[in-house]
């Protein structure tokens, strides 16, 4: 009986396939309109984790009153970020995952490719082994480079005091991560986005300051992303 139903959800899941993939052959004219629409726009993606979606990054542009650019944010819970990343690579073209969600995918347009990608990591994953988050943000440099798409590396935001107290290692390993951003950056000359240096208390201690964080310490409110806002703006407007 298991096995029958296997089959009836597999064959359902396989009509539903060739339905989008037919739906989405109306779609060509359709894009290209759009993408003549949107040509003098910068589509900026941000690989982060729940940052992107508090920070409501899509409505940025109408926040800062700056049409130039299109925001995106693509949430990974966990500090490798590569599989996303080659997902966002691959744009137009999609990686084929067997779900709902991928396969009603299909009855919308295809991902527009991007200009640049942000990457952002989170403060809940320090400490943590410092080699391999090096070695990782070394290797997705190289192949945004690669893919001939321009990069922005942001700081780490620290926590408040009260919670790194109750976490041993965290602000340490956070700020030596941040150092070494900033060099990398400075190094590589690739745009650097410095979300500490907009929150922390001050350039000693580099907590973040309490009036920008949730109830627990590690998340921030409201007036946070006020404040980034105005950091994204004074950042880009160079290339705006």
């Amino acid at each position: 009986m298991q096995l029958k139903c296997k089959r009836l959800i597999f064959v359902a899941c396989t009509i539903l396939f060739g339905a989008n993939l037919l739906a989405y052959s109306s779609y060509p004219n359709d894009n290209k309109v759009n993408d003549k629409m949107t040509t003098h726009k910068k589509r900026i993606v941000l690989l982060g984790a729940s940052v992107g979606q508090q920070w409501n990054l899509p409505e940025l542009p109408r926040r800062i009153q700056n049409d130039h650019f299109i925001f995106e944010s693509k949430a990974v819970y966990q500090y490798d970020k590569t599989e996303a990343l080659e997902e966002v690579l691959m744009r137009p073209k999609r990686k084929f995952h067997l779900t709902r969600t991928y396969l009603t995918g299909f009855l919308k347009p295809p991902p527009q490719p991007v200009d640049m990608i942000i990457i952002k990591e989170c403060a809940a994953y320090f400490p943590g082994n410092m080699k391999t988050y090096k070695d990782l943000v070394q290797s997705w440099i190289k192949k945004i480079q690669y893919a001939k798409i321009e990069v922005a590396l942001a700081t780490v935001v620290p926590v408040t005091k009260e919670r790194a107290d109750k976490e041993k290692g965290k602000m340490e390993a956070i700020r030596e991560y941040n150092e070494w951003i900033r060099e990398y950056s400075n190094k590589e000359n690739i745009l650097l986005l410095d979300l500490e240096s907009a929150l922390r208390t001050n350039d000693q201690n580099r907590f973040l300051r309490n009036e920008f964080s949730s109830d627990d310490g590690l998340h921030l409110n409201k007036r946070a992303y006020e404040v980034l806002d105005h950091l994204i703006q004074t950042t880009f407007e160079p290339t705006s």
